[in-house]
């Protein structure tokens, strides 16, 4: 049987890292400030972030194009 698992993203706290747990994970598990927590880090795999995704799509058109197509549509 396999325990039910929390994700969460990592963020940059001064010069360390740090994990945001939950507020559900925190109810479920009786979880408070000062708490002492045992933690499997394991990365997820996939982009990290949409900085990884950058230039992966393809456009039909130029951003040109879309803007010109707004100025119409808006009367401009």
């Amino acid at each position: 049987m396999t325990k039910p698992m929390a994700t969460g993203v990592v963020r940059r706290w001064g010069r360390s890292l740090g994990v945001v747990i939950p507020k559900e994970e925190t109810l479920r598990k009786g979880i408070r400030e000062g708490h002492r927590v045992r933690i499997v880090v394991d990365p997820l795999p996939g982009p990290d972030d949409f900085a990884d995704l950058f230039g992966t799509a393809k456009w039909k058109r130029s951003a040109q194009d879309y803007k010109d197509e707004l100025r119409r549509m808006r009367g401009d």
